[in-house]
């Protein structure tokens, strides 16, 4: 059954005789998610977003007290801070609560006063922003237990001190010894201007071994989402170092609609999909004009869900020959044979303004029949990978299946990856293992 009403609620139910409980967001139509009692069990902390069907809108952190059935905000979204806390936990005197949150393509761990908010003396405290960290609990008063990862880094377990100056202590060594060995490209942010001549970063990463009076072809990767973001960490799936090992400048926009920096600059590309596309085209021509160790004529550009989405629309609508090669995994061809397969309508509602039979949606200017792949069509000429999986039901495999039709009966040159057991991603090893070989191989 397709999801159309994606609230989640909060209940309290410590009266186990209402087996339903009490309601405590009833009023909220947007999400409620990661409810977290205080230790003595008095208190509940969650976060709260306030738009009806928006999975990506900004987020607050809500305080209900059981005592005196008080409702709290000790974060407010948008008026504390430009970020939003995708976790939450206690810490073990109750004092403070700790989140983590995407800041600028860093997965952020915090800290806030459980009584003062974002208001108090301390205001939001930043305990570690550098790489991606993932907090697992306290292990003594005000030492945390942490995993840590980033574009250099697998994920290793580190120890940090609230309120101490010193750095992190790694506590587990998994993978160093065989990151030594590897060759790894070196990571940097490159900023350009995107759409509306505001400003893109991005990550850009030199192959191991990089001399600079050679040509190296450029791997263009775009994220799906599109509200997420490519960020500093150890990715399983999409590693930027894949590619730089094997002899690639990355470039990895986080373009309009990203994550991380700013809740305005995130809802730019709801209703307005294209923009990803522009702010890519942007940064590949940002790219070539600035580092002359890139090879123009070997750019090559891949992503998946929305970047697959990106991969076709940029088929039709990037400048002649600026892409060598493509690669769409699980990614749209048509905007509206997608809605009436997916099974998240919701998603697709809120961001093209309501379904895709209304009158309005049979304008050439709604975003369903002005920002579809498909309306380009009879541009597409790069060559293409399609990748799709027969258990996806967010972009169903007629996506894929019409993509790599359109690009046969067009007479262009592209090849179909077809893999029965996965859904939106990849996921089983030896599966991966083929998607790398016939990525790399295209």
């Amino acid at each position: 059954m397709e999801d159309t009403n994606p609230d989640q609620d909060v209940a309290n139910t410590d009266d186990y005789e209402a087996l339903l409980g009490q309601c405590l967001t009833a009023d909220n139509p947007g999400f409620d998610t990661n409810p977290t009692f205080s230790p003595d069990g008095t208190k509940l902390a969650w976060l709260s977003m306030a738009g009806a069907s928006y999975e990506a809108d900004a987020v607050s952190i809500k305080l209900y007290d059981l005592v005196t059935r008080e409702h709290t905000t000790l974060l407010a979204a948008e008026v504390d801070w430009a970020y939003s806390p995708n976790s939450i936990s206690w810490s073990k005197d109750g004092t403070y609560l700790l989140f983590t949150a995407d800041v600028k393509s860093r997965n952020t761990l915090c800290a806030i006063d459980a009584s003062l908010g974002a208001k108090g003396p301390n205001g939001i405290g930043i305990m570690q922003s550098e790489g991606a960290t993932t907090y697992h609990g306290e292990i003594a008063h005000n030492r945390y237990l942490t995993s840590k990862q980033s574009l250099t880094m697998p994920t290793e377990l580190f120890t940090i001190e609230q309120g101490k100056k010193a750095s992190p202590q790694q506590m587990t060594f998994f993978n160093t010894d065989r990151a030594a060995q590897t060759a790894l490209g070196e990571p940097t942010e490159f900023f350009y201007q995107g759409a509306n001549d505001e400003t893109v970063q991005s990550w850009l990463l030199k192959p191991p071994g990089f001399d600079p009076t050679k040509q190296y072809p450029m791997a263009v990767i775009y994220h799906g989402g599109p509200q997420g973001s490519t960020g500093d960490d150890w990715h399983y799936r999409w590693n930027l170092q894949y590619y730089a090992s094997n002899g690639f400048v990355v470039l990895a926009p986080n373009f309009h609609g990203s994550t991380g920096f700013g809740h305005e600059f995130c809802r730019a590309i709801s209703g307005n999909w294209e923009v990803g596309g522009i702010d890519t085209i942007a940064g590949v021509k940002a790219a070539l004009k600035e580092f002359t160790w890139i090879d123009k004529d070997r750019v090559v550009g891949l992503g998946a869900s929305y970047g697959g989405y990106t991969s076709n629309w940029l088929n039709g609508n990037a400048p002649k020959d600026m892409f060598k090669a493509l690669v769409c995994h699980c990614g749209t061809f048509d905007l509206k044979s997608s809605y009436y397969s997916t099974e998240e309508l919701f998603f697709m509602e809120t961001e093209f303004g309501g379904p895709a039979y209304t009158p309005e949606s049979r304008l050439p200017s709604s975003p369903y029949n002005s920002y579809t792949p498909s309306t380009n069509l009879h541009k597409w000429e790069t060559p293409t990978l399609v990748i799709h999986g027969a258990k996806d039901y967010r972009l169903v495999e007629s996506e894929g299946i019409s993509t790599f039709t359109a690009l046969q009966r067009r007479g262009i040159e592209s090849e179909f990856l077809y893999l029965p057991a996965e859904n939106h991603h990849a996921l089983n090893p030896q599966n991966s293992m083929v998607w790398h070989e016939t990525v790399l191989g295209w």
